[in-house]
């Protein structure tokens, strides 16, 4: 068995870090994507989950014109379903659907906010840089719908751009009328134009440049000491010198069960939820216009509700509309499925998106184990147990399960090209330039 350098899982990451490299890539499923593919069923094409691309960063887009991914670029139609009726994203400076009292309250607490010293949790950070009002209104329920934890449980340093912070003449506009701001992320955003492909073109571009990838092959144990990978229970073996890891780190641990018991302890700290996507399609043409919707209600268990063929045309045949529910929920508690889609059929039409006539042409639902990682407390810790282990073994992690970040598809990529590089660099002794690599 010859050693080299190997990559697991080939999703936008370990795809990377493969083009980036030459090193093989090994991927237990039959195709390329992970949480970045697309499924195509009956002609109608759903992504797992919504997925859009903002990137400003010019390698990144650079590789997509080498790819030959083209894209469209649409302007925001962001929407959020509170108190019985519909208004813009964001929902602070598009208050003027609340009732009076509330619409008061999220001002108020806006001018009488405390913004003195740092904030303890992501739930203090919530109110300090907005106020009571709309935290408890709006980005509370929110917080805990969509992360399935508290979020005085979270901290914050991930927030960045995510969370949109208005200014106080945009808030006093914004309790009279709707504005269509510049505010937060994806004003504008980009997808794939490739027909019938979805958001996975982007990962079917980068491995279509790849030799070989190992379909089929799922790791199932790791010898660290000696450097060997079992995949498929034992029936295939190979040597490594390096390992580039993009799978889940409680994954990744649970074939590497001797592994120090303080690190085991750490991975148990790590925290997640998990995401149930319901994907519909119906028998008439664009039941909206919009592009998502926020629900940060208890009307419905659904956070987000997005419209695929609104992204690019050719994502479903003419005359019918697509529609992608997300639910979040515990891993330990995963929802029935055949009472989801009840559930969400039934919201969607008290919602006033879907009508009670319209015909269900295809329905079904996808459940994603590893949704989001989640900033609790113990990651940074946890995290430093973490990779000080796997880089004492010739381990490497990347994408954002193996940084056990909340990365976005461009920065998975850069990830993947980041940890490709570090050992290419260490190998060879000599600086790598990343622009001879496209």
């Amino acid at each position: 068995m010859t050693e080299q350098t190997m990559i697991l899982g080939a999703g936008l990451a370990g795809l990377s870090a493969a083009y980036h490299s030459g090193y093989p890539v090994f991927e237990m499923r039959h195709r390329p994507g992970g949480a970045a593919d697309s499924s195509s069923e009956q002609g109608f094409v759903f992504d797992l989950g919504i997925h859009v691309l903002q990137s400003r960063e010019p390698y990144f887009l650079k590789l997509l014109e080498v790819l030959g991914v083209s894209l469209v670029t649409h302007r925001r139609n962001g929407w959020i379903y509170s108190n019985g009726s519909y208004s813009l994203y964001p929902f602070q400076v598009n208050t003027s659907h609340l009732p009076w009292n509330l619409r008061l309250q999220c001002v108020l607490g806006f001018l009488m906010r405390e913004r003195d010293g740092q904030p303890g949790n992501y739930e203090e950070w919530m109110v300090r840089n907005f106020g009571q009002g709309f935290a408890e209104n709006f980005l509370i329920p929110y917080a805990r719908k969509f992360w399935r934890v508290a979020p005085s449980e979270m901290t914050y340093e991930w927030t960045g751009e995510r969370v949109p912070q208005p200014r106080l003449v945009e808030i006093l506009k914004g309790m009279f009328r709707d504005q269509d701001t510049n505010m937060g992320t994806h004003t504008t955003f980009q997808y794939p134009t490739a027909a019938g492909a979805g958001f996975g073109a982007i990962a079917a571009a980068l491995a279509s440049k790849i030799e070989p990838i190992a379909y089929g092959h799922r790791a199932t144990f790791i010898d660290p000491v000696q450097r060997v990978i079992h995949f498929n229970g034992g029936e295939i073996r190979r040597t490594y010198d390096h390992l580039i890891s993009t799978i889940p780190l409680p994954e990744l641990f649970r074939i590497i069960p001797d592994a120090p018991a303080p690190v085991l302890r750490a991975v148990h700290r790590l925290a997640f939820n998990s995401i149930a996507i319901v994907n519909l399609a119906v028998d008439r043409p664009q039941v909206s216009d919009k592009h998502w919707i926020h629900f940060p209600g208890g009307e419905t268990p659904v956070f987000r509700m997005s419209f695929p063929g609104n992204f690019c045309q050719g994502l479903n045949p003419e005359g019918t509309s697509t529609l992608q529910a997300e639910i979040s929920y515990d891993r330990n508690d995963r929802p029935d499925r055949d009472d989801l889609l009840r559930q969400v059929r039934a919201d969607l039409v008290r919602c006033g998106i879907l009508r009670g006539d319209d015909r269900v042409l295809f329905e079904d639902v996808v459940f994603q184990n590893y949704g989001y990682v989640i900033y609790n407390h113990a990651r940074e810790e946890a995290l430093r147990e973490i990779q000080g282990y796997l880089k004492r073994v010739n381990i490497s992690t990347c994408g954002r399960y193996g940084e056990w970040k909340y990365l976005w598809s461009d920065q998975s990529v850069l990830s993947g090209k980041r940890a490709a590089q570090q050992i290419l660099r260490e190998k060879s002794r000599t600086p790598v330039a990343s622009e001879n690599l496209v």
